[in-house]
């Protein structure tokens, strides 16, 4: 008989500035990570995947961005599942949608567990009131989860540790950004180190795991729609780790608008479409 641990899976339900969510499930547990589309889109994509009312575990909110968090509520409700977030981002999330429903606070750096998943959450650098990232682990498997991040920290690097599958911004493309359309004060925004992390920035990143601890699976996450491509970024990423270290490691695209890449404990990632 599978544990929870060896039946560990993650999908990829939508990344990007139009909607983000991440579904973890090990053994009978399941959560979320960020709820930024609407029920009538994230209710039938979950039940896909075997969620129904009453068997979602929680919400996970990274922050209070509307993309990340538009269809926390609603969700809530619907499947009776606690939110999920520090305190200044669930008193933030309230000013717009009040809380008629479970919400369990998780001060930043704090950890708790929700079914056989141990959650830890720590900070990153961008333009909300208290935005974090996630470390899930069961048993020996760990997953990190960090999008919305504007420049490499320590603490990121960090929950970087010991992960099997890394969840990665890689939001723009440098070049695409400042020739783009953007107004310059939104190109500075973005490029700025509360903002987002471009293609050469997350290299680093996943270039300095790779280094110090082996393989690992990566996903590259939160894409520009205007400012980046799948392709781009996958190309990019890839030959700038390539170029630094001969680590072996798989490298795929969650998409930003229809579900796209998973992954199982023990499996390399699957990529359904680069479409």
């Amino acid at each position: 008989m599978a544990t929870p641990q060896d039946d560990l899976r993650v999908f990829a339900l939508a990344s990007g500035s139009s909607g983000n969510a991440m579904l973890v499930q090990a053994g009978k547990t399941n959560l979320l990570i960020d709820a930024g589309l609407p029920l009538r889109t994230l209710a039938p994509l979950l039940a896909r995947r075997g969620v129904r009312e009453n068997e979602l575990d929680g919400i996970l909110l990274t922050h209070e961005h509307p993309d990340h968090c538009s269809g926390a509520g609603p969700l809530a409700r619907k499947m009776r599942a606690p939110l999920i977030a520090n305190p200044p981002t669930l008193e933030a999330y309230a000013d717009r949608d009040e809380l008629p429903f479970h919400a369990r606070s998780l001060t930043t750096g704090a950890e708790m567990g929700i079914g056989c998943i141990g959650i830890r959450s720590f900070p990153v650098p961008h333009d909300a009131i208290d935005p974090v990232g996630y470390v899930l682990e069961v048993g020996s498997n760990r997953i990190a989860y960090m999008t919305d991040t504007g420049s490499r920290t320590e603490a990121m690097q960090q929950a970087l540790h010991g992960v099997h599958l890394a969840i990665v911004e890689a939001n723009y493309d440098h070049d695409w950004l400042w020739r783009g359309s953007y107004p310059e004060e939104l190109k500075a925004r973005v490029a700025s180190d509360t903002g987002h992390l471009s293609n050469a920035e997350c290299a680093e990143l996943i270039t300095r795991r790779l280094e110090a601890e082996g393989a690992l699976s990566i996903w590259l996450a939160h894409l520009s729609r205007i400012n980046n491509s799948p392709s781009l970024a996958k190309r990019s990423v890839l030959a700038q780790v390539t170029s630094r270290t001969r680590v072996p490691f798989t490298l795929e695209v969650a998409l930003r608008d229809h579900p796209s890449v998973s992954w199982r404990a023990g499996e390399k990632a699957v990529q359904l479409s680069l479409l």
